[in-house]
């Protein structure tokens, strides 16, 4: 049956055994197009393509884009067919969070279940894509294309966000749909995102005056552990998971493993030295704490992570300010003469955090001249690059004996080199 006119349109009106009817609009006054649509139904039925046949009985594709992807050739129809069987995005998500959080949650990348945090931070992620389009939970999964990442990217730099604020809900998103490709098999486009640059961080460490301030600033309890952090450079979470089995103080080793507890990463077990004054009040700790093998070494932090963390820092918080560890804070002040407005008092902030002793660990085993390659082991870091950013707290008095024991072993003079090498052993490390 030919396209037929009914108001300003064509119309065509199929009807096949075994086919459901279609009854459309071709949405145009052109009698030559409506025919070549009329043309593209009956393509697609002898191609046996009954499932885009059934979309558009569904109402989910329109006769014009059928048309068009059809005359456009290529994979554009089976583009359209997966963006019309693109399921609501909302439920979608809330399946991917459940999923994150079963035993059944593996990341692809580290073979290991997804840490409680991550799965909390790929929430907010996801509740800051919802607000960016347009349809929010009710869009499909084939709004999250190549031009939804450049409108976020450009939404969220002008409200503010950092490119690594950025980059962690960029990583939320691929994430997902990760996940979608992999765990339910559904047929997605995924759009290429670059990581933006992310500016160096920051990098604050104590000195040795700064630490025997905090030390008579913290309460005695809290000391064994923040001296473990500093005297070791073990991370806030290897610390709170460490059982008095790992704390061999006649060995004077600390052991850093994942029998029962989650590490960063596979380079995060390890051993870690004790030295004789944290040897000394990690004595006194548990004397006062005594603890069987699978006890928590520190028992006042509590189990739960989160709730430890939180603790820790407020003890922290209070021992930094009373060291003179802040940023001096914001005192009330008005210019009555300029006619100013009086300004709010801020209090004090701590300008050094709990993960900074970790950083002051790092510096001063480099300026103690550890080698790069056993500091990366007691740092416990992946890769080495991580680690040379310690190597700039190096001694710079040892730049002209260095320099003058390259001189000598490129001139063959060894006596100069040996000469060096006396001098450099020789100097007062910081």
């Amino acid at each position: 049956m030919s396209p037929f006119k009914r108001g300003a349109v064509f119309y065509v009106d199929v009807r096949w055994k075994g086919y459901p009817r279609l009854y459309l609009s071709t949405d145009t006054t052109n009698k030559a197009r409506a025919t070549a649509i009329e043309r593209t139904l009956y393509a697609l039925r002898s191609a046996g393509r009954r499932d885009l046949l059934g979309l558009l009985a569904a109402g989910k594709v329109t006769l014009p884009e059928l048309h068009d992807a059809h005359e456009r050739r290529g994979d554009e129809l089976e583009q359209l067919k997966a963006k019309a069987d693109s399921p609501r995005l909302g439920e979608l998500v809330d399946v991917w969070e459940a999923w994150l959080s079963s035993p059944s949650g593996i990341s692809p990348r580290t073979g290991r279940r997804y840490a409680a945090h991550t799965t909390r931070r790929y929430s907010v992620s996801w509740a800051n894509f919802f607000a960016a389009i347009p349809q929010g939970r009710d869009a499909t999964l084939s709004a999250l294309n190549k031009g939804f990442v450049a409108d976020y990217r450009r939404m969220r730099s002008e409200a503010g966000a950092g490119p690594a604020t950025i980059n962690r809900d960029l990583g939320a998103l691929m994430a997902f749909l990760t996940w979608c490709a992999e765990e339910r098999g559904l047929a997605i486009s995924r759009p290429a995102i670059k990581r933006e640059r992310e500016p160096s961080g920051r990098e604050r460490w104590l000195s040795s005056d700064e630490i025997r301030g905090v030390r008579k600033a913290l309460p005695d309890e809290w000391w064994p552990f923040f001296a473990t952090l500093v005297y070791t450079g073990l991370r806030f979470g290897e610390a709170h998971g460490l059982r008095g089995a790992d704390v061999k103080l006649k060995e004077r080793r600390i052991v850093v493993q994942e029998a029962d507890r989650r590490v960063k990463s596979a380079s995060s077990v390890r051993h870690v030295p004790i030295a004789e004054p944290l040897a000394q009040w990690l004595g006194e700790h548990f004397a006062r704490h005594p603890c069987g093998p699978t006890d928590q070494a520190f028992p006042f932090l509590g189990l739960h992570y989160d709730r430890a963390y939180k603790a820790a820092r407020q003890v922290w918080r209070k021992a930094a300010i009373a060291a003179g560890l802040h940023d001096g804070g914001v005192p009330e002040s008005a210019d009555a003469t300029a006619g100013g407005k009086a300004k709010k008092p801020k209090p004090a902030k701590p300008n050094a955090t709990i993960h900074d002793l970790r950083h002051t660990f790092g510096v001063h085993a480099a300026q103690a001249g550890v080698a790069v390659g056993r500091l990366q082991g007691l740092m416990g870091h992946a890769a080495p690059i991580m680690t040379m950013r310690y190597l700039k707290h190096a001694p710079e008095a040892y730049f002209t004996e260095d320099a003058a024991k390259v001189a000598g072993s490129l001139g063959g003079d060894q006596e100069g080199a040996a000469r060096a090498e006396m001098a450099r052993r020789g100097i007062k490390r910081a």
